[in-house]
């Protein structure tokens, strides 16, 4: 492997990120953390709706890892550095702890919350544009606000947006006709849109602890199924990849070794009776409209061919804990790529991902 680009990496911002920046306005419902919860001691991420439990290394030996881990999500020059050693040519960032506030209640919060996000990766992104790809986030329930941060943040150099998995609770559905001028905006700005999990309607497993964590189980399941819903309901039948064909959906870490029964299913759904007509074949969406992440999916590479190799994208997940890190190309080789040849190998870690967004070589 030449070149190996992470699709999925993440930023990690700084804890008072949000209190500097809004705690005037809003006081304790900007995001914050705080070392206690119902009676609990720990770190603690608040959002008002969701509340993130956060874990730490207590194992020794992986104290320097998880060191490195957390001060290359906040620095971007020691990442730089790290991606030296690891022969990384680049990674997309998505955020961490702002993936929850997509699901933040208050619309005027959620947007500032988002202006706020962006803000810092810009700057973290514009320590290497070349290397480092900021995705950012875009709340669309009101259109008019995400025309105005679409024209702001790709000026600033954004390579991509991520919108909720679902829009909030009382917003109109994504295949609702309100939404086209942003599906247009991001289209002509050639900005992909992705769709990441925890964003949507299913909450986080990680938010479900004490009295809660009987639903994790459930909540798992739900969580990482929650994108072919929305891709099916909303993009391919509701109609919005019909009227923006170049439109560039990206499923992130959803896994992609569901991709093959969602095929079949569509090729279903599409024979029932009373749906909108779509112009080709519901299958044929996936080919040209749609890509998958991938991380340590133990299916993926084996299911390439059924998926869709030219649709496929590996992401590292530096710098959260499941990552391979370190020797992530060696991990690659030895775990997750075992007996890809090489020409499909350059695509699944390389290619495909550089044409998504532009990547240069």
């Amino acid at each position: 492997m030449k070149r190996v680009i992470s699709a999925d990496s993440h930023v990690l911002e700084p804890p008072d990120l949000w209190v500097k920046a809004l705690a005037d306005k809003w006081g304790e419902r900007a995001p914050h953390f705080a070392d206690t919860y119902n009676g609990e001691t720990g770190t603690f991420f608040f959002t008002g709706r969701d509340v993130l439990r956060l874990g730490s290394s207590h194992d020794i030996d992986q104290e320097e890892r998880y060191q490195n881990l957390q001060a290359a999500g906040r620095d971007p020059a020691i990442r730089l550095g790290i991606m030296d050693d690891e022969q990384i040519a680049s990674e997309v960032l998505n955020a961490s702890w702002a993936l929850l506030t997509p699901r933040i209640l208050d619309g005027e919060l959620r947007r500032a919350c988002a202006g706020v996000f962006n803000d810092y990766l810009i700057d973290y992104a514009a320590h290497d544009h070349k290397r480092l790809v900021g995705v950012a986030l875009l709340p669309i329930d009101d259109v008019p606000w995400a025309l105005e941060e679409l024209e702001r943040i790709a000026a600033r150099r954004v390579r991509g947006v991520m919108v909720p998995v679902n829009p909030s609770d009382d917003a109109k559905p994504y295949r609702d006709p309100y939404y086209d001028p942003v599906w247009a905006s991001v289209v002509e700005k050639a900005l992909p849109v992705t769709l990441h999990s925890g964003t949507g309607k299913v909450p986080d497993p990680s938010t479900c602890f004490a009295s809660d964590v009987q639903n994790v189980p459930g909540t798992f399941i739900e969580y990482f199924a929650e994108a072919a819903p929305a891709l099916t309901n909303e993009f391919i039948f509701g109609g919005v990849f019909d009227r923006f064909p170049q439109l560039q959906l990206y499923l992130s870490e959803f896994d992609a070794s569901w991709l093959p029964i969602l095929r079949y299913r569509l090729e279903r759904i599409e024979k029932y009776p009373g749906l909108q007509p779509l112009k080709k074949p519901a299958n044929q969406y996936l080919d040209d409209n749609v890509y998958v992440g991938f991380i340590n999916d133990p299916l993926a590479a084996k299911l390439r061919s059924e998926i869709g190799v030219d649709r496929m994208l590996w992401g590292s997940d530096f710098p959260h804990p499941p990552c391979p890190f370190p020797n992530i190309r060696e991990r690659l080789d030895s775990e997750i790529l075992v007996d890809v040849p090489d020409d499909e190998r350059r695509k699944l870690v390389a290619d495909n991902v550089a044409k998504l967004y532009g990547i240069e070589p």
